[in-house]
């Protein structure tokens, strides 16, 4: 499911809604109307329902929060209140808590109804535990120790990293620090072996292609984004996904580019 899951946020995820957060709708207006949200939020498979679960909301622009009411037996939630902008969001379940990988965007007009499907994807117990301990230390400090590079070849800028701690993933950022080595980069190669890889998990090792010179003993820091929302959960058990919507939300927006950074209207 995770595959799939991942696959429906790339397809959506590669295009940013430019023209809908650079805008002045969004940095803030004479009017804010307000919408309601109706969801869906299934397990796994997609289409099992998970009675209970409720949905938090933060909007990146006010900071306001939202939290839907707990699901019927159909998976239904309900939001009042929502405005245009974007969002970070969680849903908290009886079984664990799910993080969100991408953010979601509404477009609304006073009175609409923004309809979402969610569906969460639970990580293995390696997986939850590692991803855990890094959001834990990436609140205590904002870099966590990953690992260190084992070997590294000037001519392919492949280095093999043995990972020490917690998990390295793809599209992570990192920092990578040794005696004459300094340089803050996005990992957007990952490989076990010949094979692309989405994590490293402790105890692992894996090439990362570095952009820049490295030596071998140099430490692998992961680093929290200054444009990037600490999550809701410091504990996940998984991720969660908005799979489908209808014409006044934008999901699967995988990040906020320097030159679409939103900013307070009190700024």
């Amino acid at each position: 499911m995770r595959k799939g899951v991942r696959s429906i946020q790339l397809m959506v995820g590669v295009v940013l809604v430019a023209f809908l957060f650079c805008g002045p709708t969004f940095a803030g207006g004479a009017s804010n109307p307000k919408a309601s949200l109706i969801g869906f939020v299934y397990g796994q498979d997609g289409t099992t329902p998970l009675p209970g679960a409720v949905v938090k909301l933060k909007n990146l622009i006010s900071g306001a929060i939202y939290e839907s009411s707990p699901a019927d037996d159909y998976g239904i939630i309900k939001v009042q209140g929502i405005e245009t902008g974007l969002y970070t969001y969680g849903v908290a379940t009886e079984k664990g808590d799910y993080n969100a990988e991408n953010l979601v965007g509404f477009t609304v007009e006073e009175n609409d109804i923004a309809k979402i499907t969610i569906v969460v994807d639970p990580y293995e117990k390696d997986v939850a535990e590692a991803v855990s301990q890094v959001e834990k230390g990436l609140e205590t400090s904002g870099e966590f120790l990953v690992g260190t590079i084992a070997s590294f070849d000037p001519t392919t800028r492949m280095a093999q990293v043995q990972v020490v701690n917690g998990l390295l993933r793809l599209n992570d950022k990192i920092h990578a620090r040794g005696r004459s080595t300094n340089f803050y980069q996005e990992i957007t190669v990952l490989k076990v072996g010949n094979a692309l890889a989405r994590h490293l998990i402790k105890g692992q090792t894996g090439l990362v292609q570095l952009e820049q010179e490295a030596s071998k003993g140099d430490l692998i820091y992961v680093v929290r984004e200054e444009r990037k929302v600490m999550p809701f959960f410091l504990a996940p058990v998984g991720v969660a996904a908005v799979v489908a919507g209808n014409s006044v939300v934008n999901y699967g927006i995988a990040r906020i580019t320097d030159k679409c950074r939103p900013t307070s209207p009190k700024k």
